[in-house]
């Protein structure tokens, strides 16, 4: 250990000065705080392969090494380059993104889907449809009340037979599903029902329904198949699949047969092939229970008809639900493109409005209620010339917003067509100015505000600026370099067969070579001044 605190001490241009207890060192006058150090020696040290580099005072060299380069680069101007620069904000929008989210309620909803993915419910629903904004819609709340009974007992031809002769209702089975099959509040619904039971009517931005749980059952798991399909309105549409499942068994290739004959030519010329899918993603329950039906693999079933035609299906594949690690991101996927996460949107723009103390309520909403009349439903209102433009409406954190600023928002969102009440129409739109202005004031402020994100930042700036240095000065072994080069292998002969048999090699020893004649130098033009007593008690932790 003493061997290494030399050449430590020896080879920098060290001095031991007045360092604050939570700064370890600083390079020229950067500092560097103990916190810095033990989040990056805390997150890289088991990535480290070689046992030696785990020493603390060799990782503490490696460190100070990275801060002296780093030191250099921001003298040769290596950060005000225009394509860093670019870079680096492509890398921070990027990067923003995920951390405008409220992570606990995002966190919840995934959990939620996983645990729903895991069963099935089998369901069968009336929906009456109804505008989205028609609120007189106690009748048909009691009309579905009323028909609750005869849904639970009758089949679903019996009950359209009696009660939807007329067709003003969607009455139908929709077979199995779990998580993301469903709009949210349809599939919480279904989940929440008992086997054998209806549920209270409830809306969806399609209408109102109830729903009949038919079964629950363990998912399924996802299947992938390939088919092949002829048309059911042809006449000879099942002598011809017939003809083809012959072929098969008599040994005829199904992919070749499907490339052939089949009249899913969205599949077809990919052998019959389709994308993996589990319960409720195809629209034909015959073609899914089939599917699911195929114990194994290349097995290949009876004729099925389903309402498109007549189909043989050809298991490939067969998985069981992962353990919710392995698809989680794949589910946040999923989540983000469902309707359940705009509740996840709502959480972080709440937890946005705490931060800054400001509500969705404002006394001078009436102002801008009343310079509203029809012509905005036309698209052809225009702020009025004498509006009161400068008067502030509201600030967060630091940023202004005044009356002018919510008129224009409302001019270019103007609501062609719409119905709803003028008052309700500014409530919304104010909603919707407030959240933008907010997020834009927090991802302008997010380095300063958000712990995480500014350390991933200054990770990735460093190391970018760093990348960038290292290619100019060390990795890039240009023409000019030709003659060092050469005699860096005049020098060390006995090493190599050959210049050009091992040049490879040879470049990668010269940029080793030139690399620590160059950090020397580094060492000495840039001063370290090191906090002695926190090196002591980092030593003492980590040894």
């Amino acid at each position: 250990m003493k061997k290494i605190l030399i050449v430590f001490f020896v080879c920098f241009n060290f001095s031991f000065g007045q360092l604050k207890n939570d700064e370890l060192f600083k390079v020229n006058d950067s500092i560097v705080s103990i916190d810095e150090f033990n989040r990056v020696y805390n997150k890289n040290i088991d990535l480290i392969d070689e046992d030696n580099q785990k020493d603390f005072e060799t990782y503490l060299d490696l460190f100070v090494n990275y801060k002296v380069k780093l030191a250099e680069a921001y003298e040769l101007g290596f950060h005000e380059d225009p394509k860093y620069k670019s870079e680096l904000n492509k890398y921070a929008k990027q990067l923003q993104n995920t951390y405008l989210t409220d992570k606990k309620s995002e966190e919840k909803f995934l959990k939620e889907a996983y645990e729903r993915t895991k069963f099935e419910v089998n369901v069968s629903h009336v929906l009456i449809r109804v505008e989205e904004n028609n609120n007189d819609t106690i009748q048909i709340v009691e009309k579905l009340k009323s028909l609750t009974n005869s849904f639970l007992n009758l089949s679903i031809d019996e009950f359209n037979k009696k009660y939807n002769m007329d067709n003003k209702m969607i009455v139908e089975n929709l077979g199995y599903f779990s998580a993301f099959k469903m709009i949210y509040n349809f599939e919480n619904i279904a989940y929440a029902t008992p086997v054998g039971e209806v549920s209270d009517p409830f809306r969806t931005r399609f209408g109102f329904h109830i729903l009949k749980v038919n079964d629950k059952r363990n998912s399924l798991g996802e299947v992938t198949v390939g088919h092949i399909m002829t048309y059911k309105n042809k006449a000879d549409a099942f002598d011809r699949i017939k003809n083809i499942s012959d072929s098969i068994k008599k040994g005829t290739s199904f992919e070749y047969l499907a490339k052939k004959y089949s009249e899913d030519k969205n599949s077809s010329f990919k052998g019959g092939r389709l994308n993996p899918f589990s319960s409720g993603q195809i629209n034909s329950i015959p073609f899914e229970n089939a599917a699911f039906n195929l114990l194994e693999k290349n097995q290949i079933s009876d004729p099925v008809e389903t309402k498109y035609g007549w189909h043989l299906i050809k298991l490939y594949d067969k998985k069981n639900i992962k353990e919710f690690d392995e698809i989680k991101y794949q589910l946040l996927n999923r989540l983000k493109k469902s309707s359940r996460f705009s509740m996840v949107s709502e959480s972080f723009y709440s937890t946005l409005l705490k931060r800054y103390s400001l509500s969705y309520e404002n006394k001078n909403l009436n102002y801008f209620i009343s310079m509203l009349d029809s012509s905005y439903f036309t698209g052809e209102w225009s702020i009025p010339e004498n509006i009161d433009e400068e008067k502030i409406l509201i600030t967060i954190h630091d940023k202004i917003l005044k009356n002018i600023d919510f008129a224009t928002f409302l001019e270019d969102n103007q609501k062609r067509g719409s119905s709803m009440p003028i008052n309700q129409l500014v409530y919304d739109l104010y909603k919707k100015f407030i959240d933008y202005n907010t997020l834009e004031v927090y991802k302008n402020n997010l380095e300063k505000e958000n712990s995480d994100y500014r350390f991933v930042m200054k990770e990735y700036r460093e190391g970018l600026l760093l990348f960038n240095l290292m290619q100019e000065k060390i990795w890039t072994v240009k023409e000019s370099d030709s003659a060092q080069l050469k005699s860096f292998f005049d020098n060390n002969k006995d090493k190599y067969t050959g210049f050009e048999e091992d040049r490879g090699k040879i470049i990668g020893d010269f940029q080793q070579s030139r690399e620590s004649i160059w950090l020397n130098n580094l060492k000495l033009k840039h001063k370290v001044t090191l906090n002695k007593k926190a090196v002591k008690r980092l030593r003492n932790k980590y040894n």
